[in-house]
């Protein structure tokens, strides 16, 4: 049931061409960002994640309200499992993302961008920091639907969350404890960047600090999307 679902609803995501507008900015976004060689490895992962978490939100909502809202209803009952219903969104959600990270690390790696040739451990690093921001993304930009929000307000609230969870505020106001602390709150997806941002050339460790912000991350994601999946199922009640 799961899989005919996904196939259903990424098919349909597909035909609705909603997917267009963040994909292409993610595109424009790439061909600025590797215009500029050599490009060092670990900042850029720092940078790119930050596009791979707008790009995930975004195409994350856009992808909740593209089914039209009879077809939403005649879907759930079809499914007659609702929980299955919403997880199935979520899942197909990160599929559809997955070739967008890939390419991302593929492409400065097969062209020969970055300033010396990346390890394969390095790679599997940017693709774990890539699903956990995309996550983060998805588990974020699922709220702004049609459902829970009026369109105009769910665009307007999910562009002002993206700013403030992408803008380093902690790096900004670092001088100010109580921005510190509020941005500890917010999804980690600037974790990398003290991390990264002195870096250089040198070897990244996947140390106890990191294998924290991925088990924060995993966490924060998952309590995001199953507050979704009650609050989403109760309006639906109402």
């Amino acid at each position: 049931m799961m899989l005919s679902l996904m196939k259903y609803n990424i098919s349909y995501y597909i035909k609705s061409a909603r997917y267009l507008p963040p994909v292409l900015i993610f595109a424009a976004f790439l061909s600025i960002n590797y215009q500029t060689m050599p490009i060092d490895i670990w900042s850029n992962l720092h940078l790119t994640s930050i596009a791979v978490y707008i790009l995930s939100s975004c195409v994350a909502a856009s992808f909740i309200n593209s089914e039209d809202k009879t077809q939403q209803y005649i879907t759930r009952l079809h499914v007659k499992n609702e929980t299955t219903y919403h997880l199935s969104k979520i899942a197909s959600i990160i599929i559809f993302l997955i070739p967008f990270y890939l390419l991302t690390v593929l492409i400065p790696t097969v062209f020969g961008y970055f300033a010396r040739d990346i390890l394969f451990s390095e790679i599997l690093i940017y693709m774990a920091v890539y699903f956990l921001v995309s996550l983060l993304g998805i588990s974020v930009g699922i709220f702004f639907n049609d459902t829970l929000f009026s369109a105009e307000l769910a665009a307007l609230a999910h562009i002002v969350t993206i700013l403030v969870v992408a803008i380093p505020f902690d790096v900004i106001f670092a001088d100010n404890p109580i921005v510190v602390y509020a941005n500890h709150l917010l999804p980690p997806t600037n974790f990398l960047a003290d991390r990264l941002h002195n870096l250089g050339e040198g070897a990244f460790l996947i140390d106890l600090n990191f294998l924290a912000f991925v088990a924060y991350a995993m966490g924060y994601a998952v309590i995001l999307i199953a507050l979704y999946n009650f609050v989403i199922q109760k309006k639906n009640k109402e």
